[in-house]
Parts: C-alpha cells; structure tokens; sequence
C-alpha cells in the first residue's frame, strides 16, 4: 500500500513538472481552459474518459489575432464562434465516434499567449529593409504556441492517451501543419481548415514584410520534411492565405489538399447565428453550417483518419 501511494505521488509530481516546463507570461491562467469537449461544444471532465490506451485524441488549435494581443479562449464558447476559440463545428461532431476500434475524444487546446513586441516587429522590418534577410532571434506567437501545444501533447501521452491527431483553424492548422512535419514519432496526423499565421496576404507582401519573411522560414521548417501526414482546407476568398499561397503543400507525400471553393461564403449560415455570410468571409467559412455538411457529404475527416491509423 505505501508503495502504491509513493507511485502515485511520483506520478502527480511528474505530471506537474511537465505541465510546467515553459515558462510563457499568462499560459497558466490559459492552460486552466484546456479541456475535452462533447459535440456540443460543453466541456468535460478527463475523468469521464475510462479507457484512455482505445482513445484517439483530437487536439483543437484555436486562430490568433495580432502578436501584441492574446488571443481570446473563453472556458464555455459560444457553439462555433470561432473568435472565442470554439472548436470547429465539424471536429466536434466526431466526438465518440469509432475509427478502426479508436473512440475520438475532442480535446481544446488554448494557447494564445501574447507574442512579439510591436517594437521587436520593427526591428526585423528594418533589418530586412537594409539586410535583404533576417536573423530571427525572439519567439513570435506562432512559435511559442507550437512550444506549448508539442507540451501538452507530452501531459496527454504522460497520462496515458497515446494515439493523438492534431486539428486547427487557421494559425492553429499553421501549428499543428509545423509539428506534424517535425514530430511524426508523436502525431499521426493532422486537420488543418485555412492554415495561416502571417496575417493578411495584401500585408505580409507589402506593408509588413517582416511577416512574409517569418512566413518564409516556416515554409523552410516545413520542406525539411519529405512526409506530412494531413489533409489541409483552403479556399480562394481567404484574405489570410488561399489555395495558391498554400500551394506548396501539394509538394509533400501523405498530403491530401482539398480546394474547397466551390462553397460560396454567401451561401452559408454562421454556425452561432442564423445569418449568411458576407462574401469576403472565405477564412471563416469552416465557422458555417454548410462546410460541416459539405465535409460530412464528402466524407473528408472520415476517410482520412481511417486512412492514417
């Protein structure tokens, strides 16, 4: 019994240790809103999960807004909204669902600590301007999210759930996209709906090229691979990044890259309200009704996941 008792205080203060391992300015306030959710999009306990070793794991990556922000993750979001960290419609639908003997728990993972300084920006802006290059020696957001999503995908694996897949909507999917190609071993693979970081594209070629260069390193991070096992969405009416800025995912095997243009932003309703679309809203899209039925009539996730496991 006291042998017991050492082991499972041993495990409680690994689990802490790990848990704690960066050291980012507001994660533990955030990291208190991780949680698993049901397909409603309601939050639940781990405790609720009996059999973790038949559990396939579904880590959400909510979007980012502006570096010098963080981003919003509210504990109980509005169903869909994604600006409040939401999980995609059509990913919490696979919640319970069977794959190859696998029940998929959806786990949401909120990450947004605030990035690199205003000032920071500028600085890489102007050495770009007099260099022609950068030397890139602080963490913009996108990074230190992909610090602490690689984290907990070590609690989850610490705590016994060993199959896990990553999902993300915009620079969520950007994330998960980079650790997927840098850490096979740990994921099986990834969903990523309109994969962006850099802003808007109008802004990363022009107005602020020192995103276009961030931009061009993590496409360098990236063609280190030769294999990424996902299966990315892009559409043409996407400010951030569309099918032809994406384009050079098509390079990788295990890449499955679906144009899903054919969907009008003005043909779709808001998954939280019931209201159209306006047509600029090519980036939010994966927020609507009509993607979750477009993507179940397709059978797109589905098919995917049976194909990685």
């Amino acid at each position: 019994m006291k042998k017991i008792f050492i082991f499972i205080i041993f495990l409680l203060i690994s689990n802490n240790l790990l848990a704690n391992t960066l050291d980012y300015k507001g994660l533990e306030k955030l990291s208190k809103y991780n949680t698993f959710m049901d397909n409603k999009g309601k939050p639940y306990s781990i405790s609720e999960i009996s059999d973790k070793k038949n559990s396939l794991v579904i880590i959400y990556n909510h979007g980012s807004i502006q570096d010098v922000k963080q981003d919003p993750c509210k504990a109980k979001p509005q169903f869909g909204y994604i600006w409040d960290a939401a999980v995609v419609p059509a990913i919490l639908k696979l919640h319970n669902k069977k794959i190859n003997g696998l029940e998929i728990k959806i786990y949401r993972l909120c990450s947004g600590v605030k990035g690199m300084s205003a000032k920071d920006q500028k600085k890489y802006r102007k050495e770009l301007k007099t260099k022609g290059t950068i030397n890139l020696v602080d963490e913009f957001k996108n990074i230190k999210r992909q610090n602490i999503i690689l984290n907990e995908i070590n609690n989850l694996k610490n705590l016994g759930f060993d199959k896990i897949i990553l999902s993300g909507w915009s620079a969520g999917g950007w994330s998960s996209l980079i650790l997927q190609s840098k850490h096979p071993d740990k994921i099986l693979g990834t969903i990523a709906f309109n994969p962006a970081f850099a802003g808007p594209k109008n802004e990363w070629k022009k107005k602020f090229p020192e995103w276009g260069a961030f931009r061009e390193l993590q496409i360098n991070e990236l063609n280190k691979a030769n294999t990424i096992n996902a299966i990315v969405f892009a559409h043409k009416d996407d400010v951030f990044e569309d099918p032809q800025t994406l384009s050079f995912f098509t390079n990788f095997k295990g890449m499955e890259f679906i144009d899903y243009s054919e969907l009008k932003p003005t043909k779709c309703t808001w998954a939280d309200v019931d209201k159209k679309m306006q047509s600029n809203k090519g980036h939010n899209i994966p927020q609507s009704k009509c993607f979750t039925k477009y993507l179940e009539e397709k059978n797109y996730l589905i098919s995917f996941l049976e194909n990685i496991l």
